[in-house]
């Protein structure tokens, strides 16, 4: 009876641990396989979203991490004249760059290669601040235009020199550089506020267009770059070439321009300090010369450029890069005479063959014409023959500035042409409005509108003042000819409103000016058989009471100025010149125009002459 009770009260009270930890294990361990398949399942998430759902993005990453892509420079079109002669062209350069990450210090390299390339030391700043401010695996220009021996030199080296590469790109070469600079223009390095408008501005010592047609037609010279695919390391070292797309040429532009003619204008100019002459074709509207001096050579500023030459070019006193002939402003002087006659024929104030008595006239003054007014009156002809002040006063006076006004610029003055070339100045056609906004004296309208305040500024209007072509006819002044020999269709222009009989009325005065006695351009009439030339003659004075203290005896000087037409009775070619200080307008200018216009015509007779058997 005690051992039963023992053996069930010993059966009762002992635990049975093995089992409650057995079941404490297993509570743990559904505890850690639930939290293992929850990891796995958001690893197995994450996966699938790197993997599948998001891999287009970083399969792009990674292969911009192994790829590297570099443009590779176009080459920029050529540019000719109308008779293909080459003015501007690509020629074959060696360079040496340099990759600051591949070298272990740079300065140390740039030492080493100094011992073959002549390096200056601003080469030498310009190249460490280019490897402070970019990537270490661009490539920076250090030195270029190297002969061949330097050349093959430094690829013997290479393999001693880390970092160090050579290439072959390509530099701009101007011919008849002098003559042409103001009308190509030149090219030069990108600036830092146009290094982010376009990623090929960034390669090493790609230039663009900075002045001239250059600038104008950049983007069609230009071309398209191409690129080069590499596969890099993590360290960015190039492993292989993956391949490349070649560069798309920029277009070859021909010009208007002719470059003999050019070159005939730019001499005859030569014994001037500050002068221009313009030509045109008044034809087509294309510029056959465009003229100015001083001059320079661009291939001095784009090409290995010294910073002193560069230095004196841009603070000389005369200021050789600035274009006069679509940058100068002047008075026309009695150029504008030509315009008033055709403003007072339309307003009806002066007719053919009227003349204006003496009585009528309360001007008088130097060189005014009263002589000739004395003596019985003038008419529209002889004033604008012996260019009298007085008679253009009048007719000013009776019909009013503002329709002096709406005539000129009906003819084109005070206003931009598209004609290829930057920078060019409008110029000033002063009417009421502009004579209230300026407070100009009451009669000082009259003789400025008639003679010499108006701005008609650039000879390429100037040149298109006589208005010999027939009246439902004009041509917009361009230098621009064609894009590689395609014709480029010239924007249509309104017909000129004006009357036949006016036109003749003033051109038989033109006439009159070169051809007759005592016109003021007898001296320079052509001297070609059967060929007349008409001009204008004009003198514009500098000094005024403001001035008249602090000028030098040439800053004193008037201007000269001429504009003419050829043939008189078949126009063809139209031209302008101005002379800055140079006297007057008969003796300097015109001799000028009539030796280029000599020129014009007889080129124009030899390619005729050329020409005939061709289309024959």
């Amino acid at each position: 009876m005690r051992r039963s009770k023992a053996v069930h009260y010993g059966a009762k009270k002992k635990p049975d641990y093995v089992r409650k930890q057995s079941y404490r294990f297993s509570r743990r361990a559904l505890l850690v396989g639930g939290a293992q398949a929850g990891l796995f399942g958001l690893l197995g998430w994450r996966l699938h979203q790197l993997q599948i759902k998001e891999a287009s993005d970083y399969r792009l990453l990674s292969d911009e991490n192994r790829l590297m892509i570099q443009l590779a420079a176009p080459s920029r079109g050529s540019i000719r004249d109308r008779t293909g002669a080459i003015l501007a062209e690509d020629k074959e350069n060696l360079r040496l760059l340099v990759v600051p990450a591949f070298s272990k210090n740079l300065p140390e390299t740039i030492d080493r290669l100094s011992r073959i390339v002549d390096i200056p030391r601003g080469a030498r700043d310009r190249v460490m601040r280019a490897a402070a401010r970019q990537s270490g695996y661009y490539p920076v220009l250090v030195a270029e235009g190297l002969t061949w021996r330097q050349f093959a030199l430094l690829n013997v080296l290479a393999p001693q020199i880390p970092g160090m590469q050579t290439d072959r790109s390509a530099y701009r070469k101007y011919h008849h550089a002098r003559p042409m600079a103001h009308l190509v223009g030149y090219v030069g390095m990108a600036g830092k506020g146009e290094v982010d408008l376009d990623p090929v501005m960034r390669l090493p010592g790609f230039r663009a267009g900075r002045a001239g047609v250059e600038k104008t037609f950049d983007e069609q010279l230009r071309g398209t770059p191409g690129t080069q695919k590499f596969e890099v390391d993590s360290r960015g070292r190039v492993v292989r070439e993956l391949g490349s797309t070649p560069s798309t040429p920029g277009k070859d532009l021909v010009l208007s321009i002719d470059h003999h003619l050019q070159a005939v204008a730019q001499e005859r100019l030569k014994e001037h300090r500050v002068a221009s002459v313009v030509v045109l074709d008044v034809e087509t509207g294309g510029i056959l010369a465009l003229a100015s001096t001083p001059t320079f050579d661009p291939n001095e500023v784009v090409f290995k450029v010294d910073p002193k030459a560069w230095g004196r070019i841009a603070r000389a006193k005369d200021q050789p890069l600035q274009n006069r002939a679509i940058r100068g402003q002047y008075p026309p002087g009695s150029t504008f005479k030509v315009v008033t006659a055709l403003a007072g024929l339309h307003a009806g104030v002066i007719t053919r063959g009227r003349r204006v008595a003496p009585a009528s006239i309360g001007w008088a003054g130097p060189g005014s014409g009263v002589g000739a007014l004395m003596a019985g009156g003038i008419d529209v002809h002889q004033a604008l023959k012996q260019s009298c002040d007085v008679y253009f006063y009048e007719t000013a006076k009776r019909m009013g500035i503002d329709h002096l006004a709406a005539v000129a610029r009906h003819l084109g003055m005070g206003r931009v042409y598209d004609c290829g070339l930057p920078g060019q100045k409008e110029g000033i056609i002063p009417d009421v409005a502009w004579k209230r906004a300026h407070l100009m004296e009451p009669g000082t309208a009259a003789r400025r509108s008639s003679r010499a305040s108006v701005r008609a500024s650039s000879p390429p209007r100037r040149s298109s003042l006589p208005s010999c072509r027939p009246v439902s006819q004009r041509a917009a002044p361009s230098c621009r000819s064609s894009f590689s020999h395609r014709t480029i269709p010239e924007p249509d222009w309104p017909a000129l409103q004006l009357d036949p009989n006016h036109l003749d009325i003033v051109r038989k005065g033109m006439f009159g000016v070169v051809n007759e006695p005592r016109g003021t351009a007898r001296r320079s009439a052509l001297e070609i058989p059967g060929v007349m030339m008409a001009g204008k003659t004009g003198t514009s004075q500098v000094v005024n009471a403001h001035n008249e203290h602090k000028l030098s005896p040439y800053e004193r000087e008037t201007h000269a100025l001429f504009i003419a037409y050829a043939p008189a009775d078949k126009p063809r070619y139209a031209a302008a010149c101005v002379v800055e200080h140079g006297g007057g307008g008969s003796s300097a200018a015109a001799p000028i125009v009539k030796d280029v216009m000599t020129e014009a015509l007889l080129r124009d007779s030899a390619s005729a002459g050329l020409r005939g058997p061709e289309q024959g």
